[in-house]
């Protein structure tokens, strides 16, 4: 918009028929939160992803839900994890009452109740109006603005900041393809290569997606989709990104019968993991020319030097 925002395309209409009752019982699972863990306010749940924007796909698509509660009870982190711990369980339910759902995605928002983003959440009146860059990326505030959909209790997206697509995955990506490589390089030890190939599919979509944030303003659109992604890149950050991208997107979503002709999910996770890093470095490379390399051309472009601490200035 005239805002540079991010316009959001998810709605309750866009929803396929016959995907509806599995978002239901999505919510049914969110509704029973607060009798399993004491003192805990159900805020609000949201649906984001390809259902919530009609692209639902069978046995590809899983039903994706976000919840915000806050808790008062001291004891209530025992009773969360052992919430959380169910997890699986609550998908293997998904999947065998809607067998074209790939799973439930359940993903929990949950802090003191006396806290500035527990008043927050609540809608205190004392509360801040504005919430610092930790608190908002503790709600996912930018994918809840411009992907989701509310599907109960009080909406929160009306008091978020627009959603502008900035830098944000790209200041993660080595943390994140660090943590990846160590993760499919256990898995693999272990045999699991399906879900070594799982995390690697996860370190190429942020990889991807880091691009999208990176070329969004000049490219005058933004998707989480990796298709649009990689073509975005391709036009805003050229090459090596834009060969580097098709790379990973080939990757990424190679069919189980191409990954079982090259090699198994073992050996594609390792190419796809290598083939993100590289896709990484051009992004980083970009990043780093378009936004400081900028040459300091006084000493008063530098910020006020902080004052020295007290004991500093008695020493």
């Amino acid at each position: 918009d005239e805002r540079q925002a991010v316009l959001c395309d998810a709605s309750i209409e866009r929803v396929q028929p016959s995907w509806r009752p599995a978002l239901d019982a999505a919510l049914a699972e969110w509704l029973a939160l607060p009798k399993e863990v004491t003192g805990l306010s159900l805020i609000a749940v949201y649906a984001r992803g390809s259902i919530v924007r009609g692209l639902a796909l069978e046995g590809i698509s899983d039903v994706d839900t976000l919840g915000f509660a806050t808790v008062s009870h001291s004891d209530a982190d025992s009773e969360l994890k052992a919430w959380q711990s169910r997890g699986s369980e609550r998908a293997r339910r998904m999947r065998s009452a809607y067998p074209f759902c790939s799973g439930l995605e359940m993903r929990l928002v949950c802090v003191p109740e006396r806290s500035s983003l527990g008043g927050w959440l609540r809608g205190d009146a004392a509360a801040p109006a504005s919430l610092a860059d930790s608190q908002l990326r503790a709600l996912d505030a930018f994918r809840l603005a411009s992907q989701a959909v509310c599907l109960h209790g009080s909406d929160l997206v009306p008091r978020l900041p627009p959603p502008v697509p900035r830098p944000r995955l790209v200041l993660e990506q080595s943390a994140d393809l660090a943590r990846a490589s160590r993760a499919v390089a256990a898995l693999a030890v272990q045999g699991s290569s399906d879900k070594a190939l799982a995390v690697a599919r996860w370190a190429a979509k942020r990889a991807l997606r880091a691009g999208m944030e990176l070329a969004a303003a000049d490219y005058g659109a933004f998707s989480r989709d990796l298709l649009p992604c990689h073509r975005a890149i391709s036009a805003v950050l050229g090459q090596p990104a834009g060969t580097r991208s098709l790379l990973v997107l080939q990757l990424a979503c190679m069919p189980e019968e191409e990954v079982a002709r090259h090699g198994g999910g073992e050996a594609v996770a390792a190419r796809l993991i290598h083939a993100a890093g590289r896709l990484a470095q051009a992004c980083d490379t970009y990043h780093l020319a378009r936004h400081f390399s900028q040459p300091l051309l006084a000493f008063e472009q530098l910020p006020e030097t902080p004052p020295l601490p007290p004991a500093l200035l008695s020493a």
